[in-house]
């Protein structure tokens, strides 16, 4: 679902040089504080981009947002924590090429920065660099149907990589006892959990997204630590519409630019 997005006209800078037949739309997040330009077909940014940015806690430090697409995510982390530095990899390159376009719309030159390259492949100087790695991976089962449209099928199922190579990448430039953030489909969070314990990453925190009230959650954000084995918790959660589709109160504060409580009970103050 997009997220109370709506149409805007210019002024904006000149778009760059995009291929033939790519159509965009300039629209918005966080009640218009974030101003962001998507291809208006394929992949979109949706709330999910949302969410998952509101998952992060720390004021400061370095982000790394992997799979960033158009750069929904590092947009509104940047934009609720100004004293982060964040590094956005893209492998697609018109989304790539539009993420840097969003940041310079936004005003974001020095704190985001996009890097063109594979999630499997990142520059060796990125490695246990980060203190908190985030990501919106291909979460949809590859024995699903694939989307028609190339961008939609790449974001939804990847395309040569599957959940481990995404976690493997992950903890590979979290920094030791640093945070990641998954957000993924609920029916794939003990698969995702049981990818991160193997890769040294625990303390797990599972965080679910309702639909509705009464219904099952859709979506769950999991946050782990690197090289840290405590005992996980699974946290209260978000509902995030009402029955009547509206967003709940909680989630409204949410999508105007709150952030999620992930805290870990043993942390808590």
């Amino acid at each position: 679902m997009l997220v109370n997005y709506m149409m805007i006209d210019p002024p904006w800078p000149v778009l760059p040089d995009l291929p033939d037949g790519v159509a965009v739309t300039h629209d918005h997040l966080l009640a218009e504080q974030v101003q962001i330009t998507q291809p208006k077909t394929g992949y979109r940014v949706g709330s999910d981009a949302v969410l998952a940015a509101a998952s992060l806690t720390a004021g400061r430090g370095r982000v790394l947002d992997l799979g960033a697409g158009v750069g929904g995510i590092s947009l509104c982390i940047a934009k609720r924590l100004g004293g982060v530095q964040i590094t956005a990899v893209e492998i697609d390159p018109v989304a790539a090429l539009l993420a840097r376009y969003n940041v310079a719309v936004n005003g974001m030159d020095q704190q985001l920065r996009v890097v063109d390259a594979d999630i499997t492949a990142m520059p060796a100087v990125m490695a246990d660099s980060f203190d908190h790695v985030i990501s919106n991976p291909p979460y949809h089962h590859k024995a699903g149907t694939r989307p028609r449209h190339a961008a939609r099928a790449m974001a939804h199922m990847g395309a040569d990589t599957d959940l481990h190579d995404w976690v493997k990448a992950a903890v590979w430039a979290a920094k030791p006892r640093g945070r990641i953030s998954f957000i993924c489909r609920a029916d794939r969070a003990a698969e995702l959990i049981g990818l991160f314990d193997r890769a040294g990453a625990g303390e797990t925190l599972l965080f679910p997204l309702w639909s509705r009230p009464m219904s099952p959650a859709s979506r769950v954000i999991i946050q782990v630590r690197k090289a840290v084995r405590g005992p996980g918790a699974i946290l209260p959660g978000l509902i995030v519409h009402n029955d009547d589709g509206s967003f709940t109160e909680a989630a409204q504060h949410i999508m105007q630019g709150g952030g999620l409580y992930m805290v870990h009970p043993a942390r808590a103050k």
